[in-house]
């Protein structure tokens, strides 16, 4: 897996699925992750919790946000 910045300057919302219709976290700006698909104009990506350090998976629909970093 390849490690990604959220580089969007902005904040972006982690869905729990591919409706993206719950959101179930934030990616943070400049926040790591690691993307593990790209399908469909989403993302699939593993991501730490920064409150509690747990790593959570979601989808997210700002691919532009999501570098390679």
């Amino acid at each position: 897996m390849k490690r990604f910045v959220n580089t969007s300057g902005k904040e972006l919302v982690i869905y729990a699925d591919s409706k993206l219709s719950t959101k179930v976290g934030t990616l943070y700006r400049d926040s790591a992750c690691y993307c593990i698909l790209e399908q469909d104009a989403m993302v699939v990506v593993l991501y730490k919790v920064s409150s509690n350090g747990v790593f959570k998976v979601g989808f997210t629909d700002y691919i532009p946000g999501v570098q390679e970093g």
